[in-house]
């Protein structure tokens, strides 16, 4: 008598294991999957749509408006300088890149075409998420629940409201663009499909080196819901992993070299491990309870102005972590999602939570953009399973999502009026970490910029109260001290940048610029020469170098100087009415009108550049224009001007 052959059961499949019946027909799920793709691109784009009115804020300078690499905008020229430029400490061709386009369509005069990008960038990035986990765990309406969730909590308008985020949103875009294509992979493996993974990924570690934890996520993912973990999918992972690690090396090596690291090389690891608990439990926190008060673009670390983090909220914080751990593992077998989402949203903070600490901030709303995905995987799709076969659940539920969506992008849209403007946003955050130097130095920056000298003196002044012994914020005080004309109390506080940063351009800069006040024009050409030394790049320095030589008879080395000045900065019209000066005293007479023509188109109320310009224009026979210039200049009170241009 032969054994009676037990019937064999089939595999779960994804949508199983999820803990949820199966979708509905291929044709139908394509198109109800078409349709809620095109809500959520609407909804995400609706909800920035006042970002659009915003300005460029924060590090939008040297991201954009200042960035000499991007200024003509996308070039071959600029596309070489992306893939060797270490600006900013940092190396991202494809955001530069990303931002040479922007310059190129909008110009550097339109924001709102650089807020428009990221917004659809956002939209894209948010489409993408619900395809992606659509596909992986064919569950339509917890990926379309996840997915808004992404495109509207509040949590995320920094990384979306601001221009030079842009990275996080391109970073994002090819991290689930490689996750998309793994999953392709995973169903048919094949070298071709791999090589998509592989460049998505390489494209995201070019957008922002926060991707480096791609491979984790694709174990997990591995673990649930392809179920496919082993060890052949661990060994796919090494040729991703060589990445990352080569990444890591090339990232720490940048912000290494652009100081990025030196102010918090004193943190001890039990302190950034404090801290990389307190930061990872706060998350947590803002994103189930997001008030407005509470989501500041700048968390700075308790030592520089930041609020204490006590043992007593570290252990609170910890505990709270320990038992969604113990939680999550408990019901591994049951709810995957619920371990797998942790997971991800643990791995993916690891570079970002300050064991290996860059810059002053405690915490920063950007670094949750994408790993917060893993946390609303985790509580969706739990919800999901607890309702489940109970209709009249199941509806409380969806009237709740829509009750917690509309509330969120309601934040969100009055977020973003913190990104408005400078002054809006550094107000912002000087009253809510009043303590902390950098809002108040951010202000007397744009106090100075506006020509509010008195307002610009005190900013720096209680900047530097709160961290005297920062090098760049007594240089400040001592350069606005110069422009107020007070060179006797502006040199104590340079000739102090310079003890505690010898090699700092601006500090030698400065004391340049005291010299010239002081009448000591031959050390002040040894203070500017060293600050282009030790900054190639220093237009102002080169500027100033180029009068001051021309004021001590070199009139050669000043117009090799005032050409390099002009050569970074086209529309510095000082400096060309100092090298059109210098042009007259060598006898080019035709070269020196042709700069001063150029200053006085940029700046009408240049006295001096009328004045030169009508010298330049009698020697070239040209006297009834000469005479006029010499009226203009006359005009604007020559009288009160130096013979020759001030530096």
């Amino acid at each position: 008598m032969t054994a009676r052959r037990k019937k064999r059961r089939p595999a779960a499949s994804p949508q199983a294991r999820a803990g949820g019946p199966p979708s509905d027909g291929a044709a139908e799920g394509r198109r109800a999957a078409v349709a809620v793709a095109a809500v959520l691109a609407a909804a995400a784009a609706v909800a920035y749509t006042r970002s659009l009115g915003n300005g460029f804020v924060w590090d939008d300078n040297p991201y954009v408006l200042d960035n000499r690499g991007i200024r003509g905008g996308l070039t071959p020229e600029s596309a070489a300088w992306a893939l060797r430029a270490r600006h900013s400490s940092n190396w991202h061709p494809l955001t530069w890149l990303s931002h040479a386009a922007d310059v190129s369509l909008h110009g550097l005069d339109r924001p709102w075409g650089h807020h428009l990008t990221n917004l659809l960038l956002h939209a894209a990035n948010t489409v993408l998420l619900f395809i992606v986990l659509n596909r992986l765990t064919r569950r339509l309406w917890p990926s379309a629940v996840v997915a808004a969730l992404f495109a509207l909590h509040p949590l995320h308008v920094e990384s979306v409201a601001w221009v030079a985020e842009r990275k996080d949103l391109l970073c994002a875009l090819f991290m689930f663009l490689a996750i998309w294509a793994y999953a392709s992979y995973a169903a048919r493996p094949s070298w071709r499909r791999y090589l998509l993974v592989v460049a998505a990924f390489a494209a995201a570690l070019m957008s922002k080196p926060m991707a480096v934890t791609l491979p984790v996520v694709l174990l997990v993912l591995d673990w649930w819901p392809l179920g496919r973990l082993s060890r052949r999918s661990v060994l796919e992972k090494i040729p991703l992993f060589v990445m990352t690690v080569a990444s890591c090396v090339v990232t720490l090596h940048v912000q290494h070299a652009g100081g990025a690291m030196r102010d918090v090389r004193a943190l001890g690891m039990g302190e950034r491990a404090a801290n990389a608990v307190y930061a990872c439990g706060m998350y947590l926190v803002q994103a189930a309870w997001p008030a407005p008060g509470r989501l500041v673009p700048f968390h700075p670390l308790p030592g520089f102005g930041g609020p204490a983090v006590g043992p007593w909220q570290v252990a609170v914080l910890g505990l709270m972590l320990a038992a969604v751990t113990a939680l999550a593992v408990h019901h591994r077998r049951r709810r995957p999602f619920l371990l797998a989402g942790w997971l991800v949203y643990g791995v993916m903070l690891v570079p970002v939570i300050g064991l290996v600490q860059v810059g002053r901030q405690l915490m920063a709303d950007r670094y949750t953009y994408v790993p917060l995905v893993g946390v609303f995987v985790a509580v969706v799709f739990l919800v999901a399973h607890l309702v489940a076969g109970r209709p009249g659940l199941r509806r409380a539920a969806a009237t709740l999502a829509v009750v917690v969506l509309a509330a969120l992008g309601g934040l969100t849209w009055h977020q973003q009026r913190l990104w408005a403007d400078p002054v809006t946003f550094w107000s912002y955050v000087a009253e809510a970490y009043p303590r902390t130097s950098l809002p108040h130095n951010n202000l007397a920056r744009l106090h100075s910029i506006q020509g509010d000298l008195p307002r610009a003196t005190a900013g720096y002044r209680k900047a530097l109260s709160l961290e005297p012994g920062n090098h760049a914020l007594n240089c400040n005080l001592g350069i606005i001290l110069l422009r107020a004309d007070r060179p006797d109390e502006a040199l104590p506080y340079l000739l102090r940048a310079r003890e505690l940063n010898p090699r700092w351009a601006r500090t030698h800069y400065g004391l340049g610029r005291a010299m010239i006040k002081k009448g000591r024009k031959p050390e002040a050409a040894v203070h500017l020469a060293r600050a282009v030394e030790l900054e190639p790049d220093f237009a102002h320095a080169h500027a100033q170098l180029g009068a001051v030589l021309f004021d001590l008879g070199r009139p050669d080395e000043a117009v090799d100087h005032l050409t390099r000045a002009l050569a970074l900065k086209p529309d510095y019209a000082e400096a060309r009415v100092n090298l059109g000066a210098a042009m007259l005293l060598r006898g080019q007479w035709g070269a020196a009108a042709e700069h001063l023509r150029a200053a006085v188109r940029q700046d009408p109320d240049l006295a001096p550049a009328w004045k030169y310009l009508g010298i330049a224009l009698r020697e070239l026979g040209q006297t009834d224009e000469a005479e006029q210039c010499f009226t203009r200049a006359e005009q604007l009170g020559l009288s009160r001007t130096p013979d020759r241009p001030a530096p």
